[in-house]
């Protein structure tokens, strides 16, 4: 997979609704936020590994969703 992603592939990967991300996003829940460019999110691997740390998203399901989505 290449990298950033939008907001709706990475909630796509974790297997979430769009604005469950966005909520996370909202409430500070993870520990470093995806950039904003032209008012969209870049969503690199380690925020979506973040996410899925608090989603509790185990690795192995999310490493399956990026290889079928790759």
């Amino acid at each position: 997979m290449q990298y950033p992603i939008s907001t709706g592939q990475a909630a796509k990967l974790l297997g979430v609704p769009e604005p469950k991300l966005q909520l996370l996003i909202r409430k500070h829940r993870l520990s470093s936020l995806p950039a904003v460019s032209a008012g969209r999110r870049l969503w690199y691997e380690e925020h979506v590994l973040l996410a899925a740390n608090v989603l509790g998203v185990s690795r192995a399901d999310l490493n399956r969703r990026i290889r079928t989505h790759a």
